[in-house]
């Protein structure tokens, strides 16, 4: 089977671009174009390096015909950049909410963003695979000094200064913790290094970059403004048995089973317990394996291939029963 999908950014640290990636490993075995409405990075190309890659402004009639797809899952694609009238089964993956290009089916990435939606699509959640796994490593359980991470795309967008205030409270009361970042902007570096007493270290952004979630004890996350329809780290983060202390919002509120695979917080104190939650050790092992448990269940490459197997004999289905 040939697959196409459109991704609009071009750039695998951040946007769609990571979960066309996954479908791409999830999908073992089928022939996979990758079309791009922005130049990728150099990074990009070289984790897309197993596809044939094309960058377009738009998809039309000429582009299908000339690639000859199977399936075309669309990325969040807007109508103004889809001019066809194929009638190669299309799959529109909705990631956020906002006016969407046409499709044979429509997707959301989490019930939450679902119920935004008009129609109330079917839900397909996000293949994400085990993160890369450093060759050596200890037990986390074992240390008594906790190292808690937070990996975001690489945007002030995504790093406000509201932060600051939140990880200073913290700080101060976990004077041990050491306090990890992937994808600072470099003109608030400073200012988190303060608000950790000088305990933060930061790392690039870079697809490698996952292979901290295996050293973190947990991974914090908090932003004042946006709600995340679907956590991708938090999945990649419980993948590794790295436990999320994060927002009680969005799709964070089905990925996170509270006190169970992780925590939901609506207020610096909660944020506060959830830190000191970590300290025993049985706690925390049990944390991280209820995590791990959780998202293999539901967000593995194979839970992903079998709901979309069963999402398009669906459509299969309901089309010959309407001929």
């Amino acid at each position: 089977m040939r697959i196409l999908q459109v991704c609009n950014v071009g750039n695998i640290c951040g946007g769609t671009a990571a979960c066309a990636w996954s479908i791409t490993h999830a999908l073992t075995g089928q022939d996979h174009v990758i079309l791009f409405l922005s130049s990728p990075t150099k990074e990009t190309l070289n984790a897309f390096r197993h596809c044939e890659v094309r960058v377009e402004k738009v998809i039309d009639d000429s582009i299908v015909e000339a690639i000859a797809p199977d399936v075309i899952i669309l990325h969040n694609t807007s109508p103004d950049r889809v001019k066809i009238s194929s009638e190669v089964f299309t799959l529109q993956f909705q990631h956020s909410a906002g006016k969407r290009a046409s499709a044979t089916k429509h997707v959301a990435c989490s019930k939450w963003l679902a119920d935004q939606l008009p129609g109330s699509p079917d839900v397909l959640y996000q293949p994400v695979p085990i993160p890369p796994q450093p060759q050596r490593s200890s037990s986390r359980n074992l240390d008594d000094e906790l190292i808690i991470g937070r990996i975001c795309t690489p945007t002030i967008r995504k790093w406000p200064p509201q932060l600051i205030d939140l990880y200073s409270e913290l700080a101060e009361q976990n004077r041990s913790v050491t306090w990890e970042f992937v994808g600072t902007p470099p003109e608030m570096k400073d200012a988190f290094q303060a608000a950790c007493r000088g305990r933060a270290v930061f790392h690039d952004a870079s697809v490698d970059a996952r292979h901290h979630l295996w050293r973190w004890h947990a991974m914090l996350y908090h932003h004042p403004a946006l709600t995340e329809s679907f956590g991708r780290t938090v999945a990649e983060a419980m993948r590794s048995g790295c436990i999320p202390i994060v927002d009680a919002r969005g799709g964070f509120l089905e990925q996170i089973t509270h006190e169970e695979t992780g925590f939901l917080c609506t207020s610096v104190q909660d944020f506060a317990v959830g830190v000191e939650s970590l300290r025993g050790h049985g706690e925390r092992a049990q944390l991280s394996r209820n995590a791990v448990a959780s998202a293999n269940e539901r967000f593995s490459l194979t839970a992903f291939y079998s709901q979309l197997r069963t999402l398009l004999f669906e459509c299969r289905t309901n089309h010959v029963s309407k001929v």
